[in-house]
């Protein structure tokens, strides 16, 4: 376990294994943890880092964030590439919207960007933006409420019960990050002109998810056909051996 210091925060985070650097970027509410179970695979042939966004898990805030959060979270990434060196980078759910505002202005840290199932709404069905306003639910009345909205709308539900690590990821994300994640539009120009190599990936098991249809939609924009991974959503901690076979495939542009 590493720190550094970044601006606004101190970042926690992890090196294992050896070979190429390998960057895995959490979305959403989630840290490393949910990385648990695919880092020991991946570090057989790979220097994997994972870390702890700003907010969230082992890395605080020192107050409160600024007006761009996408923006504080992708230069993030540019300060801890710093540390690591260049790398591959694998970005799951929201955290393939950090990278895409990553590489659009930092394009020179990364090699290969592999954008797991990113929520970019641009590409939602109208239906889907017909749910409830999260964030409102919880400045309302709280995480008792949130939380299970949160989890009915991505398909868990009953939810699970929180212990207090993701009492504050989920509190950071309702507060501050859910509604910047949703209200990120990509510069398409830029992306197709970026000097990284793209990948949008989709779970074989998340057809007809809202996720995997802005997965589909993003790919078709920027001219590429979407990679299938196995499973579904958060197929590397269901199906850690297979998705990371896949994943190696993917970065050896097969």
């Amino acid at each position: 376990m590493t720190t550094l210091a970044v601006p606004g925060a101190t970042l926690t985070y992890d090196v294992t294994g050896r070979g190429p650097v390998l960057l895995l970027v959490p979305g959403g509410p989630a840290d490393a943890a949910v990385f648990t179970h695919i880092r020991p695979v991946l570090a057989e042939d790979h220097t994997v880092v994972t870390f702890d966004p700003r907010g969230l898990g082992r890395s605080p805030l020192d107050g409160e964030p600024g007006d761009d959060v996408i923006r504080e979270h992708a230069d993030d990434v540019h300060r801890l590439l710093a540390e690591v060196g260049p790398a591959d980078v694998f970005a799951s759910s929201g955290g393939a919207i950090t990278m895409l505002d990553h590489v659009v202005r930092h394009p020179g840290d990364v090699r290969t960007v592999v954008l797991h199932e990113p929520p970019v709404s641009r590409y939602l069905p109208a239906a889907a933006l017909d749910g409830p306003d999260i964030p409102a639910l919880f400045r309302e009345n709280g995480l008792d409420a949130a939380f299970p909205a949160f989890m009915a709308l991505v398909g868990v539900d009953p939810a699970p019960p929180l212990d207090p690590r993701g009492e504050g990821n989920f509190t950071y994300f309702f507060r501050h990050l859910m509604a910047a994640t949703g209200a990120y539009e990509p510069d398409l120009g830029a992306l197709r002109a970026t000097s990284a190599r793209l990948v949008v990936a989709v779970g074989e098991k998340s057809g007809g998810t809202t996720a995997h249809e802005t997965g589909l939609g993003l790919a078709a924009d920027l001219g590429l056909t979407a990679a299938e991974f196995p499973g579904d959503h958060g197929g590397f901690a269901t199906e850690p051996e297979a998705f990371a076979a896949r994943l190696r495939e993917v970065l050896e542009g097969r």
